[in-house]
C-alpha cells in the first residue's frame, strides 16, 4: 500500500473520530466549562486589602503624637465571591480603641477582632501589617493668639495702608493639641494678603495656617480682614497740552510759541489720574484781547476741582498775520 493511501486513510479515521457522537461532546465541553468556573468562583483564595484606620475613645485630656499610618494592609483568606463581595463593598475603617491604653504602650491588632469589624463571616484574616501601633500620648493644651496678617504687594500710585493697619475678626483664636506643640505659639498668621495696585479699601475672607502638624487645631479655618486705604497728595506732568486761542481779531491769525505747554498736577491721588488720563478739551487758553504789542501773552488754565495747577510756561510769544485771499487757481494745461 502507497504511503498516500495509508495517509488519506488516516485523514478519514480522524474526522470520523472527529464527528461520530459531535452534539455530545460539544454538551460534554459545554459542562466541562461550567463547572470549572463554578469551582474557581467557589474556590479558595488568598488577598490583600488596604484598610483604613480611625484611632478612637482618646483620652480628653490627651493627644495621640504617635507614628499612626492612614491604612493597614490586611491579608486574607476566604472564597473567591466572598473576597470580590469585600472589595466591592469597599470595607470602611478599622477602629483602634486607645480607652485603656497609656504612652508608651503598644497597641496588638487581633485579627479575630479586625475580622468583625470586616463584616464578613466568610472571610479569615491572616496578618495585618503593620502588627502593631506604640501608643504615644501628650497631654491637650489651648491657648489663644493673635492673628497676624502678612501683607505683600503695595497700594497703586497715590494709595498707602492707613496707619491703624489690617483690622481681623476675630482678633484672636484658640489653638487646640499637644501640649509640647500648643504651648510655644504665641500667634497664628493667615496666607498672605496682597494689596498690588489696589486703590479702594479691601475686605476679603482669609484661611489661617495651622501652626504645626495635623494634631494642632485652631477654633475657626478663616477670619474676615478689612484693610482701609488712605489717599495721597501726588503730582503728576500733562505734556504736550495744546494752547487754545481767544479773541483773535477778525481776518487775523493768531500763532502762539511754543503752542503746547506742560500742565503740572498737584492734588489727591484719585482726581489727578483721573484729569491726566483724560483731559478736557481746550484746557489752556490765551485770551488775546487782553494782549500787548511786543509783550508776551499769559496763559490761563480752566480750573479742576482738588487739583492745583501750575502751567509750564505760563507765557507764551505771540504774532499775527493777516488773512490773505485764497491764490489764484492755477491755469489749465493746453
Amino acid at each position: 500500500m502507497t504511503p498516500f493511501r495509508l495517509l488519506g486513510r488516516f485523514a478519514l479515521r480522524v474526522r470520523t473520530l472527529v464527528t461520530a457522537n459531535l452534539g455530545l461532546k460539544i454538551l460534554s465541553i459545554a459542562l466541562a466549562a461550567l463547572l470549572h468556573m463554578v469551582v474557581q468562583r467557589d474556590s479558595v483564595k488568598e488577598s490583600e486589602l488596604a484598610v483604613p484606620i480611625a484611632l478612637i475613645n482618646v483620652a480628653k485630656t490627651k493627644v495621640f503624637v504617635g507614628e499612626a499610618p492612614e491604612a493597614v494592609k490586611v491579608r486574607v483568606r476566604g472564597r473567591r465571591g466572598a473576597i470580590q463581595q469585600l472589595l466591592r463593598d469597599r470595607p470602611g475603617r478599622l477602629s483602634i480603641d486607645l480607652a485603656a491604653y497609656r504612652d508608651g504602650e503598644r497597641f496588638v491588632f487581633d485579627p479575630r477582632t479586625v475580622e468583625v469589624q470586616l463584616g464578613s463571616s466568610q472571610i479569615e484574616v491572616l496578618g495585618i501589617e503593620p502588627p502593631s501601633l506604640l501608643v504615644r500620648l501628650d497631654q491637650a493644651a489651648e491657648v489663644t493668639v493673635p492673628v497676624e496678617v502678612p501683607i505683600s504687594g503695595e497700594p497703586a500710585t497715590g494709595f498707602r495702608q492707613s496707619q491703624k493697619g489690617a483690622v481681623v475678626d476675630p482678633a484672636r483664636v484658640k489653638v487646640f493639641g499637644p501640649a509640647g506643640q500648643v504651648r510655644s505659639v504665641r500667634s497664628v498668621r493667615t496666607n498672605p494678603l496682597d494689596l498690588h495696585g489696589a486703590d479702594h479699601d479691601l475686605r476679603v475672607l482669609l484661611r489661617l495656617v495651622p501652626p504645626g502638624d495635623r494634631r494642632v487645631q485652631l477654633s475657626v479655618e478663616e477670619v474676615t480682614v478689612e484693610v482701609a486705604l488712605e489717599e495721597r497728595e501726588i503730582v503728576k506732568n500733562l505734556e504736550n497740552q495744546p494752547i487754545m486761542v481767544r479773541g483773535c481779531p477778525p481776518a487775523q491769525r493768531c500763532i502762539l510759541t511754543p503752542a503746547e505747554v506742560t500742565i503740572r498736577a498737584e492734588g489727591l491721588a484719585r482726581a489727578v489720574t483721573a484729569l491726566a488720563e483724560k483731559p478736557p478739551v481746550n484746557l489752556v487758553f490765551a485770551d488775546f484781547a487782553n494782549a500787548t504789542p511786543d509783550e508776551p501773552i499769559k496763559l490761563s488754565v480752566h480750573p479742576v476741582a482738588g487739583v492745583t495747577l501750575t502751567l509750564l510756561p505760563a507765557v507764551a510769544k505771540w504774532s499775527m498775520l493777516r488773512e490773505s485771499a485764497a491764490p489764484p487757481a492755477a491755469p489749465a494745461a493746453h
